[in-house]
């Protein structure tokens, strides 16, 4: 069993991730880490984030233009509402959909294996 060490590096990266609720590409990650005074290569940036999305610990999702983003993600399987003025990320829990996935395997016989869904708009505070 491989042992994972906590580094400064990976540290900042998860504290940057957990602080606001949205979206991060590598890029702006780097940024972030370079005005905090604690310089990370993109390379470690992306292998970070590769690691935390496979641990269930971030979720991933490309943006507009196709990059790879990335955010704190640690509540189990649930949707988002994003802002598309500031980027905000809202959890959505849905009942209604859970029941539609029920009913799409009890009457046609499929079995999810994944979904994920996305709102689109702006939030309570850009309106």
């Amino acid at each position: 069993m491989e042992t994972e060490y906590e580094t400064r590096p990976r540290e900042a990266i998860a504290r940057i991730l957990r602080a606001e609720p949205r979206f991060f590409s590598a890029a702006e990650l780097c940024a972030r880490l370079d005005e905090s005074g604690t310089p990370v290569s993109r390379a470690t940036v992306y292998r970070t984030l590769e690691r935390l999305a496979a641990k269930g610990e971030a979720a991933l999702r490309l943006n507009d233009r196709g990059e790879a983003t990335f955010m704190s993600c640690d509540n189990g399987h649930h949707h988002h509402a994003i802002c598309r003025s500031c980027g905000r990320v809202e959890d959505v829990a849905c009942g209604a959909l859970d029941s539609f996935v029920d009913r799409l395997r009890s009457l046609h016989g499929f079995q999810l294996d994944d979904h994920s869904l996305e709102f689109h708009g702006k939030c309570r505070s850009c309106v």
